[in-house]
């Protein structure tokens, strides 16, 4: 069973979990979407190739517990969960009935006022709307109806003022905002008081795994089944985060706008499952049938204090729950035809994903340092955003191999195919942003958020003013109801390719082909596309909005051609050594989320992030030659060599209203990599590889200037740096002791990575001008041990410890004396795992 692939923000790494090696052999992910997305995986789809079935019944049973010292049997910051968090799911805690949502009229016109208390169909009758420009003779009438002023004094003032004096002492008025805004109030109570923070004690982490499969014969034919369920949950916490932003003035001087300590805690569960089944109904055709259910949720706290401001302490909680769902279909026929020696494959993927974000809370208030008193600054905002996704990704890929000009011991085929994908999405979102009364009371007693955000302040209140009274509601919720809350996007690519197998002699191999692709993205607010609205129409606008939202088009025909050069310098099956030449054009294309123009908070950047309708698709040219050597004891060594340039690269970049893509002008990478294995003895095994690369962008760096609601990008900037998300060196071992006689295997991996970009500067660096320094993620040393003992032909234990030097994600300013300021710094602690397995 595998749960959804996520990306980690920080790391960029891929985490999946898979059923046993004994079950999976090969694990396949295909972003569909640009490479250049961090965290964009909602276009992924999984494939997995599953081993031979065995003659017998097999059933596996794992089962693994965790311990972390900093997240495990300890409090940790958490907020409220529902009933079904446990399952990777929210029972509805978090959510609320969005169509039912009702805003307040604080401010009520007049004729409001007397058509709520009953005067609708007298107005009416004298035909006076809502429309009707308001004046004292409509005024007037209203009070005659009412009893509070006599016909015949229409024109005496000074009864006029008299009857005006009773409506307000029979409170009129207040009786009308109670008729108006009674919806609205029973709104704001709808909204859960979970705006507080809490501490929770863990449980160990764990994770249970099941599987069951077996070979069984169908009208004479082997039909193999596989069935699994995993399920797993896990902590992870860090009580000492750090966070800081810089800023540089006018005058180049560097200073610290926000220095935050912080807790952060992630909590994950999630389920999977796996049914698969493979049927040979003949020797030369086969049929499997695979179906994986996926759900995983993830409860993301954050509890932070600012203490830059010599004046107040600056408070911050977030929470971010998301949920996710996957059901994948996936179907695969294999065929063969021995007179022609064809090879025919058949793979068709249906993936039907949703995801949903209900509740992203954002809260901040301050603390004076003097008084140490908490109170609301309004301008702060205090927002609530629920975000509802669906995502469905249909795959089909049809092949066809056979071979040509055969000659004897020289391999030559033709391989060639057409595939078609499509992408949809349906992107909706709610943005709720707290307001305050005329009375209401900013000042939190004794830092009591739960009492603060009392459900009933949120409904109408009454009281006294100056002798005069008044209704209001102390709190309550503004929807800001906008168009482009609501989109769309599709990405269809239909492919042909074809590919060429060659052997010239038995030392030369040439391998070569050319791929074509028709590509067809689309994306917009679902209300400006089913209206028909053209590019800069003036109704894409709406007040809310940052600027005009265009609809993203990308329509192509891409020719991608390849060719790989193949020389044996020593033909041996058993200890070859190869050279390998490889050039090939590929081009990578700005997924859905890219092009939406649509404004969303991100919870990991703290700020702004809206799409780019105007990027392009970039064209990469890639250059490879490679040198590999093989010996008869089994042990290996390559180096390589590679070299790519990139034309419109998409980066992430920040500009003045948050942050965006943009396509750069041109990107280079070009590197080193070795890698190799040696034996060491009967028992011990290392392998290692090291990839050294050098890259480089060139680009102008143009900020958004918004004006009437256009958006255009001013150039400002030359820059030259380092490629978005590219790490200078990565090294990678592992060092494996196995001992087959006692069924003791025992392996200690290495990693680490060089400082790459992550995050580009809102005043990047260009001459002598004051900026600010671009964010790199610092190198990070990972160490993991595992020891895996066997007890017979069943059952085994494995002990793991990941992350033994329990190193810090850091990620810090470039400046030019070195990464002295943080962005941010956290660690999650160092994990031990336990692990049981019975098969039989």
């Amino acid at each position: 069973g595998l749960r959804i692939p996520t990306l980690d923000p920080f790391t960029n790494n891929i985490k999946l979990d898979v059923f046993p090696s004994s079950l999976v052999d090969n694990v396949l992910i295909n972003k569909t979407a640009s490479a250049d997305v961090a965290g964009d995986w909602a276009g992924a789809y999984i494939s997995v190739e599953t081993k031979d079935y065995p003659d017998k019944l097999s059933i596996n049973i794992e089962s693994a517990v965790g311990y972390n010292k900093q997240s495990t049997l300890t409090e940790i910051v958490s907020s409220q969960r529902s009933k079904t968090d446990w399952l990777g799911f929210d029972s509805g805690l978090r959510n609320i009935e969005h169509d039912n949502f009702a805003e307040t009229n604080m401010r009520q016109s007049k004729y409001q006022e007397l058509a709520a208390i009953g005067l609708e169909d007298y107005y009416k009758s004298i035909g006076v709307t809502k429309y009707t420009p308001w004046n004292d003779t409509y005024y007037k009438l209203g009070l005659i109806e009412l009893g509070l002023l006599e016909k015949g004094k229409f024109n005496d003032d000074v009864a006029f003022n008299i009857a005006k004096q009773k409506y307000i002492e029979a409170d009129y008025k207040g009786k009308a905002f109670e008729v108006l805004n009674t919806d609205a109030a029973k709104s704001g109570k709808s909204f859960t008081n979970n705006w507080n923070t809490l501490k929770r004690r863990t449980s160990l982490n764990n994770s249970q795994t099941f599987s069951i499969g077996n070979q069984i014969n169908l009208f004479k034919r082997p039909l193999g089944f596989l069935l699994g369920f995993r399920y797993s949950t896990a902590n992870q916490y860090d009580s000492n985060a750090t966070a800081n932003r810089a800023y540089v003035d006018a005058n180049g001087e560097r200073g610290i706008s926000s220095s935050t300590m912080q807790q952060i805690s992630r909590e994950t569960n999630g389920w999977s499952g796996l049914l698969n089944l493979a049927y040979k109904y003949s020797p030369n055709h086969s049929l499997s049938l695979l179906f994986m259910p996926n759900f995983i949720g993830v409860n993301n706290v954050r509890d932070a204090v600012d203490d830059a401001d010599d004046v107040f302490y600056l408070l911050t909680k977030n929470q971010f729950y998301e949920q996710r769902k996957q059901l994948i279909y996936q179907l695969k026929s294999e065929h063969y035809i021995p007179s022609r020696k064809i090879k025919i494959e058949l793979n068709a993927s249906y993936t039907k994903g949703s995801s949903s974000a209900p509740d992203f809370k954002n809260l901040q208030y301050l603390q004076l340092k003097d008084t140490k008193e908490y109170q609301i600054a309004g301008s702060l905002g205090i927002s609530r955003f629920y975000r509802y996704l669906i995502d469905d990704l249909l795959d089909t890929k049809l092949s066809f191999e056979l071979p040509f000009a055969e000659k004897s011991g020289l391999l030559r085929k033709v391989k060639m195919g057409v595939a078609y994908q499509e992408n949809k999405k349906d992107s909706r979102q709610y943005n709720y942003n707290l307001n305050f009364g005329p009375r209401a009371d900013l000042i939190l007693l004794d830092n009591d958020i739960d009492v603060f955000f009392d459900t009933t302040d949120f409904g109408i209140t009454k009281g006294t003013f100056s002798n005069q009274p008044y209704t209001t509601i102390n709190k309550f919720y503004d929807e800001d109801n906008l168009a482009s809350n609501h989109t769309i996007g599709y990405n269809k690519i239909m492919a042909a390719f074809i590919n060429c197998d060659y052997t010239i002699v038995p030392k030369l191999r040439l391998s070569g082909g050319v791929r074509f692709e028709k590509a067809t993205i689309f994306s917009d607010v679902f209300k400006y596309d089913s209206l028909q609205l053209v590019t800069n129409d003036g109704r894409r606008f709406q007040t809310g909005d940052l600027f005009l939202i265009n609809p993203g088009k990308i329509d192509s025909l891409s020719i991608l051609p390849s060719i790989n050069l193949i020389y044996k310098l020593k033909n041996s099956d058993e200890a070859p050594i190869n050279l390998r030449a490889n050039f090939s054009q590929s081009v990578a294309r700005p997924s859905i989320r890219e092009l939406t123009e649509t404004v969303v908070l991100d919870y990991e950047l703290r700020n702004f992030v809206f799409g780019n309708s105007a990027l392009k698709m970039v064209q990469i040219n890639n250059y490879d030659f490679r040198a590999e050597s093989y010996f008869k004891n089994g042990d290996n060594v390559s180096l390589s060599l590679f070299y790519k340039d990139f034309k419109n690269h998409i980066e992430l970049i920040q500009v003045t209203q948050g942050y965006t893509w943009q396509n750069v002008d041109k990107s280079i990478v070009r590197g080193i990599e070795i890698e190799g294995r040696k034996k060491l003895g009967k028992y011990f095994d290392f392998r290692a590889n090291a990839t050294f690369v050098k890259s480089e962008t060139n680009f102008v760096w143009s900020d958004l200037i918004i004006n009437a609601g256009i958006k255009q990008y001013i150039p400002k900037y030359n820059v030259t740096r380092s490629m978005y998300g590219q790490a200078p060196y990565v090294l990678n071992g592992i060092l494996s002791y196995k001992a087959d006689s006692i069924g003791l295997t025992i392996s200690a991996s290495y990693n680490v990575q060089g400082p790459r970009l992550v995050i580009a500067s809102l005043l990047p660096k260009s001459g002598d001008k004051p900026y600010i320094p671009d964010v790199y993620e610092l190198e990070r040393h990972v160490i993991d041990v595992k020891i895996n003992k066997t007890f017979g032909k069943h059952f085994s234990i494995s002990f793991t410890a990941r992350d033994i030097l329990n190193a810090p994600i850091r990620r810090s300013y470039k400046y030019p004396e070195g990464y002295t300021l943080d962005y941010d710094k956290f660690r999650y602690g160092t994990n031990y795992i336990l692990t049981a397995a019975y098969k039989f």
